[in-house]
């Protein structure tokens, strides 16, 4: 734990070229490890240059990871059917799979779910990257089990990996079990506030798409909370989202962009910006063909990231479908690279006949006034219904009422004048497999 404490500490006082290096060196020696000990990877990594970079490595797609996991991780004997069974185990189960690793699996929104084993190394890196960076500057007593409520607004469905990790710390910790609760993000926002209104947690944790609404709550004065800090993951948090919860809340508020497969790749300090761990993660924007895409501010179609702590289960150039891009140039007085998120590849949707991606009707609703969150429902092949949260000195009826006409104009510039656009105040339909607010939903 010392040791990783002083190399994030390090890395912090880097300059950029130093910490490019260092990261080069990382890769080698991570790349090093696995042609020894993953027979896939090895043959993948088969004919590598001496001097190799990154670009020499070859792209690894989660189905090719599937299909050849055994052969994929570097520990002989983990085996996928091992490691499915491990995490389905009872949450009062808080042994290390084969007594050193911990594992978890990928939500499966967006296919099969990925088992995912993290070894010890890679544990205490990203956890001390969350501690110093992430946590920087917020007194750790607020994050005592013993002393403070902790309320996480959550899917709670069995094999969701927050709930998951909930119902695994409330049993590892069951003498302060009570000063926990996990409150489900289909409830509606009303039932919420009672819940939150009774519990009054220090610390407040969810989704965006459901912190927000939660936000509004608080300013309107049905929500009466004194938080010390609010941690925000798994979806995008936008600008207006920040501030939105700064002013309700008035702490911090965190956000972490990370994922199952690579860790903790960037996060929020002191701001909304995340600034990319880019000492220990490889973030590759990478265009449609899944070429890397530089230096540019254009928006990705997708990314590779790069784990440089995990030696059991490598992540290497490992492609996500997240719309990305990086800004280098030094905010917060930091000089990592900030990076900016554009959330999920967009759907497409088709409506009378005609198909078009959802991000048209994102850039028409982004900076519509007074309205805070949004949700399109197509209800019927020529219908869609915009669902909205409106900002708390505002008239919804005007606000949604105004927009939908909007978008029905919009629609018939774009060859559709037959195309409806309703609206309504019924609340936000969540994702089924992973229980988050998708932008864009077919009923």
């Amino acid at each position: 734990m010392s040791e990783a404490q002083r190399l994030v500490a390090e890395g912090d006082k880097l300059s950029s070229a130093e910490r490019l290096k260092l990261q080069q060196q990382r890769l080698h020696e991570l790349v090093a490890y696995v042609r020894e000990h993953s027979p896939r990877l090895a043959r993948h990594y088969a004919n590598l240059p001496e001097n190799f970079t990154l670009t020499d490595l070859p792209i690894v797609q989660k189905k090719d990871m599937l299909e050849n996991y055994d052969d994929y991780v570097t520990d002989r004997n983990i085996h996928m059917q091992d490691v499915l069974k491990y995490v389905e185990r009872p949450v009062e189960d808080t042994s290390l799979l084969l007594g050193q690793y911990s594992a978890l699996r990928t939500s499966g929104s967006t296919g099969n779910p990925l088992p995912m084993v993290r070894d010890d190394y890679h544990n205490k890196i990203h956890g001390q990257m969350m501690a110093q960076r992430l946590m920087g500057g917020i007194p750790m007593e607020v994050l005592s089990l013993k002393r403070h409520h902790h309320a996480s607004v959550i899917h709670l469905a069995h094999g969701a990996s927050s709930y998951n990790a909930f119902l695994r710390t409330k049993a590892a910790f069951p003498e302060v079990a009570h000063n926990l609760i996990g409150l489900s993000c289909l409830d509606s926002i009303n039932h919420l506030v009672e819940q939150l209104n009774e519990f009054q947690p220090t610390t407040l944790t969810g989704y965006p798409s459901m912190l927000v609404p939660l936000a509004v709550e608080q300013m309107n004065g049905n929500l009466k909370l004194d938080v010390k800090m609010v941690c925000t993951s798994a979806e995008m948090l936008t600008e207006k989202d920040y501030q939105v919860m700064r002013e309700a809340f008035h702490c911090p508020i965190l956000n972490n962009y990370c994922m199952t497969e690579g860790g903790e790749v960037a996060m929020t300090r002191g701001s909304s910006h995340l600034h990319i761990n880019e000492d220990w993660v490889i973030v590759e924007p990478v265009d449609k063909d899944m070429n890397p895409m530089g230096e540019t501010d254009k928006w990705s179609a997708g990314l590779l990231i790069t784990d440089l702590s995990n030696y059991v289960q490598p992540i290497i150039r490992y492609y996500v479908s997240d719309v990305v891009r990086i800004n280098r140039k030094p905010v917060d007085d930091c000089n990592l690279p900030c990076l900016e998120i554009n959330g999920r590849m967009l759907d497409n949707y088709t409506i009378c006949g005609k198909t078009f991606s959802v991000a048209g009707l994102v850039t028409e609703s982004e900076v519509w006034p007074h309205l805070v969150k949004y949700q399109f429902v197509q209800t019927a092949d020529d219908t869609i219904q915009l669902r909205g949260l409106c900002s708390a000195d505002s008239h919804p009826e005007e606000v949604l009422g105004g927009l939908s006409k909007h978008l029905k104009q919009f629609l018939a510039q774009h060859g559709c004048p037959e195309a409806k656009v309703e609206w309504s105040l019924e609340p936000f339909i969540p994702n089924k497999r992973g229980g988050k607010i998708p932008m864009y939903i077919r009923l």
